[in-house]
């Protein structure tokens, strides 16, 4: 990425892009006088995040209809931005969100406890004000609302730090990472790490519902209480179009694997993957070590959340998988998969217990959504 295209970006008023780049710059060149330049600029459009000391501002943040963490980790995004700016957040799954059924209203209320009190209907009263001006009262329950092009499209957390409406929407994609050189002195989540952060989002927030939870606990009685696990997830089917060195990596598990079970001959492994040829292959490799649930799979390069199934058992599933390997005393993943990174949040993992293969891309500073 070039510093024209930066400066580019920030005069078409590309605040995402300009921040990424002049932050890729800076990392490999501190001293970058242009990047530091259009930096300053940058920092005076974004501005300080406005705090709104009382109960009149509100952050809806909607799915972002793509896969179930994927849709997880906007909303823990977006509740950072709540956090930096004293809004109450609002997540509401409507028509776009991949898991749910048609008679859903709100799939995230059926996996986890409402964040907050307020409802989508709170956020309808007379005389509310709203951002982006693409929002009204009348149309907040609409999805996919001019979300990649057109006015109000493509927004990000850094245009939201300091708007004054009572009503602000996140139907687009917010990283941690994205927000974290915006963090104020002051702030609890200052000089956080970005691992800290989810951590604590999701403590805060992150609530089962009690008949997930009461779900889960009954699975692992009757197949997990009373032996050590080594939880492995393994990405397939739609994953390799996404990630072109997919097979390497998966290839890379079984002397990963084996490593590991050479320190912890005791632990049984739960599979947890989207493909059933994984499963077959994982099985002929550690026979009846292997334990994995009755789940959707795909096969080929057909991703099970595209392939047409029940939303809420979609999400049921890949939600116990996820808590149970949660559960298990060491986890091996991929880098480059919401499942694996979102599990790291999910407890405090011991030292030299969470093992990913390849970099962890929440940690990546990425352009390909902001890149218009």
């Amino acid at each position: 990425m070039s510093i024209n295209k930066a400066q580019h970006a920030l005069l078409k008023g590309n605040l995402q892009l300009t921040d990424l780049i002049t932050r890729q710059i800076l990392m490999q060149e501190p001293e970058h006088p242009q990047a530091l330049q259009v930096r300053k600029a940058l920092v005076a459009a974004v501005g300080q995040p406005q705090w709104h000391a009382d109960d009149q501002h509100f952050l809806l943040i909607k799915a972002w209809g793509f896969g179930f963490w994927s849709d997880l980790d906007h909303v823990l995004g977006s509740l950072l931005l709540a956090e930096l700016t004293g809004r109450t957040p609002v997540v509401h799954w409507g028509r776009n969100s991949l898991f749910r059924d048609p008679d859903t209203p709100n799939a995230f209320e059926h996996y986890f406890q409402p964040v907050s009190s307020t409802t989508l209907a709170n956020l309808m009263a007379p005389g509310t004000s709203y951002y982006p001006p693409k929002w009204n009262a009348g149309n907040l329950h609409v999805e996919e609302l001019d979300k990649w092009s057109g006015p109000g499209s493509r927004m990000t957390g850094l245009y939201f730090l300091r708007r004054p409406e009572h009503v602000v929407v996140s139907d687009f994609h917010i990283k941690v990472n994205d927000l974290m050189p915006w963090i104020p002195e002051g702030s609890e989540w200052h000089g956080m790490s970005r691992q800290a952060i989810y951590r604590r989002l999701v403590s805060r927030y992150i609530r089962l519902q009690p008949a997930r939870q009461q779900a889960i606990d009954a699975v692992w009685q009757r197949l997990f209480e009373g032996h050590q696990w080594l939880a492995v997830h393994v990405r397939g089917t739609d994953k390799a179009l996404e990630l072109t060195q997919l097979s390497e990596v998966n290839r890379a598990y079984h002397r990963s694997i084996d490593r590991i079970l050479s320190v912890n001959p005791d632990l049984k492994i739960f599979l947890l993957t989207d493909s059933t040829e994984t499963v077959s292959e994982f099985q002929g490799l550690w026979g009846d070590r292997i334990t994995c649930l009755d789940a959707l799979r795909g096969q080929g390069l057909q991703g099970v959340h595209l392939s047409g199934h029940p939303g809420l058992l979609m999400g049921e599933q890949v939600l116990t998988d996820a808590f149970l390997a949660a559960r298990c005393d060491m986890f091996l993943g991929n880098g480059a998969s919401n499942v694996s990174t979102g599990i790291r949040h999910l407890k405090d993992w011991p030292a030299g217990s969470f093992f990913l293969l390849g970099a962890d891309f929440l940690d990546q500073l990425d352009t390909s959504l902001h890149d218009w």
